[in-house]
């Protein structure tokens, strides 16, 4: 389980550590606002679909930079040269701004981006996003399903899903035992155990 967690929180940092780096020349200029937030993903999603291997990775940078966003925050965009959007968190739990809509899109990158990085950068921002039917179908599916798709990637799937379902639900360390796998059933009857378990101390408390 700590190796999974190391690996996982190694990718977050170095995607971090990067993003941050490059958004600094554009924080040291003057910026204006970005567009408001249903327009914002609107145009995420256009980056995402295009052929241009440098705006898929300017629009990857820019959504993990907005998930790494849990409080107020002001990010500063790649994808929309010398823009930049102050973020709020109203609700004082999980990130600043909802994300889900761009799943699909994400989904599709991670499957046939224009690189092995591109898809490691969108199964970044998925992991982060933790959209459960995304996730779940992440892990279910074939290895071989998609042809284009490396034995690197594959790999750095099965970790860092390992590692946020660890996190999320540490009794499965005793169902990996030995063969250091578990299944989404697995998965599935952690979540049903955690909700009946907070469903009863949430009865005793009262």
């Amino acid at each position: 389980m700590k190796r999974y967690q190391t690996f996982f929180s190694r990718i977050l940092f170095l995607l971090a550590f990067t993003a941050g780096l490059l958004a600094v020349p554009l924080a040291a200029a003057p910026l204006s606002v970005a567009p408001d937030p249903p327009s914002l993903i609107k145009h995420l999603r256009a980056e995402l679909s295009s052929k241009d291997a440098t705006r898929q990775q300017d629009a990857l940078m820019d959504i993990i930079m907005l998930n790494r966003c849990e409080a107020t925050c002001t990010v500063s965009f790649r994808s929309i040269p010398d823009k930049m959007l102050r973020v709020e968190n109203e609700t004082g739990a999980g990130t600043a701004m909802d994300l889900n809509a761009l799943v699909p899109d994400l989904m599709k990158t991670y499957r046939s981006g224009a690189s092995n990085g591109h898809r490691l950068m969108a199964l970044s921002a998925l992991i982060n996003i933790g959209n459960a039917r995304a996730l779940e179908q992440l892990a279910t599916e074939s290895s071989d399903r998609y042809s284009e798709q490396s034995t690197r990637v594959n790999k750095a799937t099965q970790r860092s899903l390992a590692a946020f379902y660890l996190q999320k639900y540490p009794e499965l360390t005793e169902k990996m035992g030995r063969s250091k796998t578990f299944s989404i059933e697995d998965v599935r009857r952690a979540e049903r155990l955690q909700v009946r378990l907070a469903k009863k101390e949430s009865k005793t408390a009262v």
